[in-house]
């Protein structure tokens, strides 16, 4: 029987988008089996029987940044060395564990083919024959001129499944060749239904005792992408929170801030209580149902997140804060879907979003096709593409998808 290994680290939007995908290539008779890596990250595996855990413990106790920029420090060349032998170290526990767990897998799937560990489990996956694919992880950014590090798409996954043409120009901005990449959709969000979230909407904001919808800040770790310091991105909220008060006040909007599970809450409650709106704001836990937020919301604000395609499914108007020093990551501004929240220019843009931004919302519906292709039906599109490269390994055909 043909065999399928998924491998994640987020035990949230990683299972998440790989699980349907699973389910789907078991009815059609496709062993897969889910292998999680959590515990690398300090996020807990969830109690369920069809995962199975690389490690018996949680290493780290909190969560960890994850990618790329996770190897990065800004305390210079020597901890940078220090960070890779500590990887070299930890990959040796790991190796056997994970060899054991994807042993006879025909095809191995990841949601990231440059970051450690996966880095280092795809050369070994390729090193015994078998294929592997990318499945998109979240919104990319363009690539930096002169960047000369592994670019997302660039590990040698032998066929990537791209959300969607806007992901497809990505890729191929890095040089990725077009024949590895397929436009497969986001499994994750399938079955999404906000008029079935409404319910637990209204739950949320009686729990939190909020007086109307609020406008939602989805916070996310900009530092480890290399947008500035965590001190700036806290301070970009504070001065959110100073240069919106008199709106905010005067329309008695609650502020809800939702926090990326590598960011400490405390964090922005210390902003929030400093605030001259302090009354108004709730952080609340990373735990916290995103989609039951964006059913009780009244409009979103956004930095660099995929969150920002997910509200715009939600029919809400998004603001993007302005990262000082940096343009604007993703294109929500540049195609039209976002209001621009300039850090010179707060009130204006806050204003608009609570105002509904009638205006974006063609330009909001054309970037959600832009970037989440054949909602429906994606985790159709990426068993196909599994099921594909088996055959193709078992007739013994050793080249790419093309």
């Amino acid at each position: 029987m043909a065999s399928v290994a998924f491998v994640f680290t987020s035990p949230r939007h990683h299972l998440e988008m790989m699980a349907p995908v699973a389910d789907e290539l078991g009815k059609r008779g496709v062993a897969c089996r889910l292998i999680s890596l959590a515990e690398l990250r300090g996020l807990d595996t969830p109690k369920d029987p069809r995962l199975r855990r690389v490690l018996p413990y949680n290493l780290r106790g909190k969560p960890a940044a994850t990618g790329v920029a996770a190897t990065v420090s800004t305390d210079g060349p020597r901890s940078w060395w220090r960070g890779k032998l500590a990887q070299a170290v930890v990959w040796q526990a790991l190796s056997l564990r994970l060899r054991q767990l994807i042993a006879g897998a025909d095809v191995v799937v990841v949601p990231n083919d440059t970051a450690y560990p996966y880095d280092k489990l795809l050369v070994e996956v390729h090193r015994r024959g078998a294929r592997s694919v990318l499945m998109q992880e979240g919104i990319r950014f363009p690539p930096e001129k002169g960047y000369t590090g592994g670019w997302y798409g660039t590990g040698g996954a032998t066929a990537i499944c791209a959300w969607g043409e806007g992901s497809k120009d990505y890729f191929t901005a890095c040089k990725v060749a077009e024949r590895d990449i397929v436009v497969t959709g986001a499994p994750r969000l399938d079955e999404l239904d906000p008029a079935a979230w409404t319910r637990a909407g209204a739950e949320l904001l009686a729990k939190h005792r909020l007086g109307g919808a609020p406008l939602l800040y989805m916070s996310n770790p900009i530092e480890t992408q290399g947008f500035g310091t965590k001190a700036q991105k806290l301070a970009l909220f504070a001065r959110l929170l100073a240069d919106a008060a008199p709106l905010l006040r005067a329309q008695q909007v609650p502020v809800v801030v939702k926090n990326h599970p590598h960011e400490d809450p405390d964090d922005y409650v210390a902003v929030g209580r400093a605030s001259p709106v302090a009354d108004l704001v709730t952080v609340l836990p990373p735990s916290a149902p995103i989609f039951a937020l964006l059913a009780a919301a009244r409009a979103a604000i956004v930095l660099t997140s995929t969150v920002g395609l997910e509200a715009l499914a939600f029919g809400l108007p998004i603001g993007v804060l302005e990262i000082p020093g940096f343009p604007f990551a993703f294109e929500y501004v540049q195609r039209g879907a976002a209001v621009p929240v300039y850090a010179g220019a707060v009130a204006a843009g806050v204003a608009e979003l609570l105002a509904g931004a009638s205006e974006r919302r063609a330009a909001g519906q054309a970037l959600l096709a832009r970037h989440l292709h054949d909602r429906g039906r994606a985790r159709h599109n990426v068993a196909d593409l599994i099921e594909d490269l088996i055959e193709r390994l078992l007739a013994g055909d050793r080249r790419n998808i093309a």
